[in-house]
C-alpha cells in the first residue's frame, strides 16, 4: 500500500475529450502529451486517450515520441527537436513526424531526410519557428520538402478572441497560408480554441491543458494527489512546529503528518495556506512545508493510515491545481508538471 500517490481519473479524462469534441466538431484534435502528459504520466494517459478515439499526439522531444509509440500511439508530432539522420527508418516505422522550427534546417540538410514534416511558422510568439516574413525561405522549404510536407502550424501568444495580438497573428498566418501548398494539415491553436472563433482554414488543433481539466467551463480535473497519515500527536499551547515555527498552537492541537513535501512537488509557498480533505472534512495545513513531509491540523478522529486528499475533491470541499496555483502565484500547468515522478500515478 502506497503512502502517497496520484490518481488519474479515466471518467474525467473521457468527459474532457467529449466536451472538446462537442465544442469543436469540425477540427481533429492532436493531443498534447508533452512533459509526461502534463505530469499525469503518458504511460497512463495515452492508452486512455486512444480508447476515447484520439489518434494523434504531440510532444516536444523525439525521445518522448519514441516512448509514446511504446504506449500504442501511431501518429506523433515532435514540436521542437531536430531529427537524427540515423533514426529516419525508426521514425517512419513509428509514425513520427517533425515540426520545422528553424530556417537553418535548410542549410543543415535536415529537410532532405526521408520523413514527414510540418512547417512551424512564428507569427508572434517569438519562441521558435520560421518567421512569417521570411517568405522566400518559406517557399524554399516547401519546395525542398515537397510531398513530405504534411502540415503547417503555429502557436499563438494569446488565443483569446478579443485579443489584438490574436488578430495580428492570425493575419500573419493567413499570409503564409497564401504561399503554402494546398491540402496540408493546418493547426495553430491550443486549448484557447474553446473560447475563440474557429479558424475556417484550420483542419486540426492541439488541446493541452483542457484535456487535463482546466481552462474552460465543464472540464473536470483529471489528477488528484493523495497521501496517508504516517504520524499524529498533540501539540501543546505555545508550541510551534516545522522550520522557523511559522505556526504556533494557541490550544491543544491534533497534528497529523503526511509524507509529501516540496520534493514531491507540493509547493513550499503553500505553507500555512493550503487546505486538504479527510474523512472529517477540511484540514488546514500548518507550519512550513518541508522537503518530504507536511503537517495539518486535524480532528482527533483522523489517525495514522487515513487517506488525505492534498489535491482533488472530497465530501464538502475541493482543492484543485488551479486553486493551488492561485495561492502560490503560478498557473495550474506548473503545479501539475511539478509533481515528482516518484509519486506513483494510478488509473481510477
Amino acid at each position: 500500500m502506497w503512502n502517497k500517490w496520484a490518481e488519474v481519473s479515466r471518467m474525467n479524462l473521457k468527459n474532457n475529450v467529449e466536451l472538446i469534441r462537442q465544442k469543436l466538431p469540425d477540427l481533429e484534435p492532436i493531443a498534447v502529451v508533452k512533459d509526461d502528459a502534463y505530469g499525469h504520466d503518458a504511460a497512463v494517459v495515452v492508452p486512455e486517450l486512444l480508447k476515447n478515439g484520439i489518434t494523434k499526439f504531440a510532444v516536444v522531444y523525439a525521445k518522448d515520441a519514441l516512448m509514446l509509440s511504446e504506449f500504442g500511439a501511431e501518429w506523433i508530432l515532435v514540436l521542437d527537436d531536430p531529427p537524427l539522420s540515423n533514426m529516419c527508418s525508426e521514425y517512419e516505422k513509428r509514425g513520427i513526424r517533425f515540426c520545422i522550427t528553424d530556417s537553418k534546417w535548410l542549410s543543415d540538410g535536415l529537410l532532405e531526410l526521408p520523413i514527414k514534416f510540418h512547417l512551424f511558422v512564428d507569427v508572434g510568439m517569438h519562441r521558435e519557428g520560421v518567421p512569417w516574413y521570411e517568405t522566400n525561405t518559406i517557399r524554399e522549404i516547401c519546395k525542398v520538402v515537397g510531398n513530405r510536407l504534411e502540415g503547417i502550424c503555429s502557436h499563438l501568444s494569446n488565443g483569446l478572441s478579443d485579443s489584438q495580438a490574436l488578430a495580428t497573428e492570425e493575419e500573419r498566418f493567413r499570409e503564409v497560408l497564401s504561399i503554402a501548398p494546398e491540402g496540408l494539415m493546418v493547426h495553430l491553436s491550443n486549448s484557447a480554441s474553446l473560447y475563440n472563433a474557429k479558424f475556417p482554414y484550420a483542419t486540426h488543433f492541439r488541446p493541452g491543458i483542457s484535456l487535463y481539466g482546466y481552462g474552460y467551463p465543464g472540464l473536470k480535473p483529471v489528477l488528484s494527489l493523495k497521501a496517508r497519515v504516517i504520524h499524529e500527536h498533540i501539540l501543546e499551547p505555545g508550541e510551534g512546529l516545522s522550520y522557523g515555527w511559522t505556526w504556533r498552537a494557541t490550544e491543544p492541537t491534533h497534528v497529523v503528518t503526511v509524507p509529501v513535501g516540496y520534493g514531491d512537488g507540493y509547493n513550499r509557498k503553500l505553507s500555512n495556506k493550503a487546505i486538504a480533505g479527510s474523512k472529517a472534512g477540511n484540514l488546514q495545513q500548518i507550519g512550513t512545508v518541508t522537503m518530504d513531509f507536511t503537517m495539518f491540523e486535524a480532528p482527533k478522529n483522523v489517525t495514522v493510515g487515513d487517506e488525505i486528499v492534498l489535491m482533488g475533491e472530497w465530501e464538502g470541499g475541493h482543492f484543485w491545481a488551479d486553486e493551488m496555483a492561485q495561492l502560490v502565484g503560478t498557473i495550474p500547468y506548473e503545479v501539475l508538471t511539478s509533481i515528482n515522478p516518484r509519486v506513483p500515478r494510478v488509473l481510477v
